[in-house]
């Protein structure tokens, strides 16, 4: 019977994706890392994508609704009343 080579229990990565912007980033230059603005917002929509692509028709369903055209009234009174 022949033995089998053991695997180790977990797979060590050289690389960590950052928490905030998603970066690849070698685990030994984790705490020297320093996110970019542009990078953090695009992850930050990326994560979002799908709050982000569902929320014309959620905003539409509610302008149709009771709620909703009672805003839009409001808000319209209200920019009336305020003058330019």
């Amino acid at each position: 019977m022949s033995r089998r080579p053991e695997m180790p229990s977990f797979f060590t990565s050289q690389h960590m994706p950052c928490a905030d912007c998603g970066a690849s980033i070698r685990a030994s230059e984790c705490e020297d890392h320093t996110c970019s603005p542009e990078r953090r917002l695009e992850y930050r929509l990326f994560q979002l994508g799908g709050e982000v692509a569902t929320f014309d028709d959620g905003l539409s369903e509610y302008l149709e609704s009771p709620q909703g055209r009672f805003a839009q009234w409001l808000a319209e009174r209200e920019r009336r009343t305020q003058g330019p």
